[in-house]
């Protein structure tokens, strides 16, 4: 369906009755490679060319970069489903505030991003301890997911959770049992590896517009050139005057729709980050009043 008062921008196209929006579009291409595996095994010729490994990109397989997140090459168990489910509940969420460009460019930076920390770790420093880098590969949508769920928290930080708990707190506890899980094990350079991690996704999150509260997190801001007006021709004919039999040229426009377009153009004008937490709450449900109508 489309988004109220500025076209289609709820998904890319439509898969019958499903709306592709960036993240399912994620999620589709996730379950198809999912059953791509079960047919050619594990680490089949397709997964092995998707799946990232360090010494592939180096040697020129780049866009290993960006499919790593929906290869599978050892299948799936119930925690990866538990996984995709996640990526597209939070995900959607997210995507609600962002827009399904804004959506694929933080899904693709992301996913990019993390790629080359890890490839540059591996390449460059002594974490493989002398193995070959095909035992450090990249793949399925844990991390992805794992990033998703973390700026979902840290967008709506007192949001309860099952039992009641508190976004906040659900992400303490994720990022503290991987830091500890890290720590006790001596993986120092993993550590490090998730830390950057972690920074990297908030500053492309806060950049595009989320995490508007960090004010902590570094700011990217990307300014795009104001497109020139067209000047109107002035027209040397008669001049029509419309008369009261002819019909007005747009239907009046609700409050509903007055409130949500003055919303979005405030978003236009100066980001997302312009909105308080009263006005994106607001924002979502005007948005799912109209669509109901």
């Amino acid at each position: 369906m489309a988004r109220p008062g500025r076209g289609s921008d709820d998904g890319w196209f439509r898969l019958g009755s499903i709306e592709v929006t960036s993240t399912v579009l994620v999620v589709v291409l996730a379950i198809a490679s999912v059953i791509e595996w079960a047919f050619e095994g594990n680490f089949g010729h397709l997964q092995s060319h998707i799946t990232l490994s360090p010494d592939d990109v180096v040697s020129g397989q780049v866009w290993q970069l960006l499919t790593w997140p929906i290869a599978y090459p050892f299948g799936v168990g119930i925690f990866d489903v538990l996984t995709i489910f996640i990526f597209w509940y939070f995900g959607t969420e997210i995507e609600a505030l962002l827009g399904k460009k804004k959506m694929a460019w933080f899904l693709g930076l992301v996913a990019v991003g993390l790629a080359v920390l890890w490839v540059g770790f591996v390449e460059l420093t002594s974490i493989s301890n002398g193995a070959q880098s095909e035992a450090f590969t990249l793949s399925s949508l844990n991390q992805i997911e794992l990033m998703v769920l973390l700026v979902f928290i840290a967008e709506h930080p007192q949001r309860r959770f099952f039992f009641n708990i508190p976004g906040w707190v659900i992400g303490v506890i994720i990022v503290g049992i991987s830091v500890l899980t890290y720590v006790g094990n001596r993986q120092w350079l993993l550590l490090l590896d998730f830390a950057l991690g972690l920074l990297l996704t908030a500053i492309i999150a806060r950049s595009l517009g989320l995490m508007s509260g960090w004010r902590r997190v570094p700011h990217v801001s990307v300014r795009r050139k104001p497109r020139a007006k067209r000047q109107k021709r002035s027209s040397s004919g008669p001049t029509v005057v419309q008369g009261p039999w002819q019909p007005s040229a747009s239907p009046p426009v609700s409050r509903d729709q007055a409130a949500l377009d003055a919303l979005l153009d405030k978003i236009s004008a100066s980001g997302m980050d312009s909105l308080s937490d009263g006005e994106r709450e607001q924002l979502m449900i005007l948005r799912d009043r109209l669509r109901r109508r």
